[in-house]
């Protein structure tokens, strides 16, 4: 969180006693405090619990405006810092140092599930590793029925939008990955628990309170049941970073999207890295919105592709970039059937080219945060 306005307030033992209240305090204490009056320009006179007192501060504030206080130093000389609310800026950063450090990509994860079903010993293991399977299966779209509703559903099944529609009061959608996975979660602890009940002495390490955003994870063994918990974590914690990476910054009037999109071919699934942008300043001339679409994924046959396809009105521009001179060559090839493509919609085609290489700045990025250690923590 940033911090700012330290407060000091007045002390002289010669005139007034110190309050037990700054007797008390403590670094990295908080408190709530009411604002009694304004005294001087640079005299703030605050309310914490039942004590009174008098304050330096830079700040202005009104009457009856309540902060939270954080002790930074105790007696002789003690310091209150305001804490203020997070801006969108530090809601990211909360979020993605949250999720980082227990996200794995989509293809890691399915790898340590089907590794994790040719040990299970139990019936309860066994259908554990089938329902992950069966969430990682259903996510995604097949190659085979590739078209517009099917991305469109995979987009809005793929777990960004779980918490959009808790906060409108909707109910929970069925076919949603994050949805499913959560109630998964669920359903593992409890399994986990019963069976630490039935071998009584297996270590019960304690429960992991350091992130109060992530799911509870309760008690945690090393049986199968705990390693897929661990996994359907990661999975949420991947969701998590891709939604990070669609909040809104004081830089870019962007509203975006961005998520992991499976596309399955017969056995395997490949993953594409799909973001949607959509920017309300920069409108075309008749007052609609510019959209812009990136892709980017790895073959091991074509090597790395990445496309960004725009849109202005009935504008389009588009631009391929293949890190191997086949692929690029292969684009190239088909750059005219994509051309007639995009006519036959009724759609302008101002730009359309593949690159040999990598573009300057990448089309899709994980959110990182600036900072791993908190040293406020």
């Amino acid at each position: 969180m940033k911090i700012s306005n330290i407060l000091q307030p007045l002390i002289d033992p010669g005139r007034n006693p110190i309050s037990i209240l700054l007797k008390q305090l403590q670094v990295g204490q908080i408190l709530e405090a009411r604002v009694l009056q304004q005294v001087q320009p640079r005299l703030l006179r605050l309310q914490i619990g039942t004590t009174e007192l008098l304050a330096r501060s830079q700040v202005v504030l009104s009457p009856d405006t309540r902060v939270r206080l954080e002790v930074a130093k105790v007696l002789p000389q003690p310091e209150l810092r305001i804490l203020q609310a997070p801006g969108e800026p530090q809601r990211q950063q909360l979020l993605v140092r949250s999720a980082m450090p227990r996200q794995l990509p989509p293809a890691e994860v399915r790898e340590k599930v089907r590794e994790l079903a040719s040990q299970t010993k139990t019936p309860r293991q066994a259908e554990g590793a089938r329902l992950l399977d069966k969430v990682l299966r259903d996510s995604g779209v097949k190659l085979q029925q590739l078209g517009p509703t099917q991305v469109k559903q995979a987009v809005q099944h793929s777990g960004l939008f779980h918490e959009a529609r808790l906060s409108h009061a909707l109910p929970a959608e069925p076919a949603d990955t994050k949805t499913r996975l959560l109630q998964l979660l669920t359903r593992f602890e409890t399994e986990t628990e019963l069976e630490l009940e039935l071998d009584p002495g297996r270590p019960r390490p304690a429960p992991d309170a350091g992130d109060k955003s992530a799911p509870p994870r309760g008690a945690i063994s090393d049986s199968l049941l705990a390693r897929l918990t661990r996994l359907v974590e990661a999975s949420v914690s991947r969701i998590q970073l891709q939604q990070a990476a669609t909040l809104p910054t004081e830089d870019s009037p962007r509203q975006a999207w961005q998520l992991d999109l499976p596309v399955q071919l017969a056995d395997e699934s490949h993953d594409l890295m799909l973001r949607i942008e959509r920017d309300t300043t920069a409108q075309d001339a008749h007052g609609d919105s510019t959209w812009a679409v990136n892709l980017a994924f790895h073959f091991d046959n074509i090597g790395t592709l990445q496309a960004r396809v725009g849109l202005s009105g009935e504008r389009v521009s588009t631009t391929f970039w293949s890190d191997r001179g086949n692929t690029h060559r292969r684009v190239e090839q088909r750059l005219p059937s994509l051309q007639q493509a995009f006519e036959a919609q009724g759609l302008e085609v101002v730009h359309l080219s593949g690159v040999l290489g990598a573009p300057a700045q990448p089309l899709i990025r994980i959110p990182m945060p600036d900072k791993l250690l908190d040293e406020h923590a």
